[in-house]
């Protein structure tokens, strides 16, 4: 990890961990978080992010982990993101079947 990406400040908003895709990855953070600025989804009132990977809606951002207080579960998952580069995460929505 270099110095730079050490010091990279993180915008939790736009970052997001899957519980559906951390449950069948095998507790793998490289194929549970990703980051996206596309709109969320409403639910039954409430807002959510639909997973990219999986189209799920068990995401969390990370300013949600932040303010629930689990403070060191976000430290390894933002640890995760300074690692590698922002397009390890950017994963393009899935194309609809013809």
């Amino acid at each position: 990890m270099g110095l730079l990406s050490a010091l990279r400040k993180i915008d939790r908003q736009h970052w997001f961990v899957c519980s559906t895709c951390m449950t069948e990855s095998g507790h793998d953070e490289l194929k549970s978080v990703f980051y996206s600025e596309g709109p969320r989804v409403e639910i039954l009132g409430r807002q959510w992010m639909k997973c990219p990977r999986c189209g799920g809606t068990t995401t969390r951002s990370f300013q949600e982990i932040k303010d629930d207080g689990s403070e060191a579960a976000l430290w390894g998952l933002e640890r995760i993101v300074k690692k590698y580069p922002r397009q390890q995460f950017e994963v393009p929505p899935p194309r609809p079947s013809p």
